[in-house]
């Protein structure tokens, strides 16, 4: 079970991160986007760190409130 919190933590948090970002660069043109190789490592690992942190707490929730 704590598989299925910790699942869907890091999925919420995958969407929240590419949320965030989308905000983040409304106003970067597509050319930018594409062709910015920095762009990868500065958004890319912020996605994944949000990824992580809402896996991390899918794993809290389900420790604190079902154990």
């Amino acid at each position: 079970m704590v598989y299925i919190f910790s699942i869907f933590g890091l999925l919420m948090g995958f969407g929240v991160g590419l949320g965030v970002i989308n905000v983040i660069l409304r106003n970067a043109t597509k050319d930018q986007i594409e062709n910015d190789k920095s762009l990868i490592w500065k958004y890319g690992s912020l996605v994944w760190l949000f990824a992580l942190g809402g896996g991390w707490l899918g794993y809290w929730v389900y420790n604190h409130n079902f154990l």
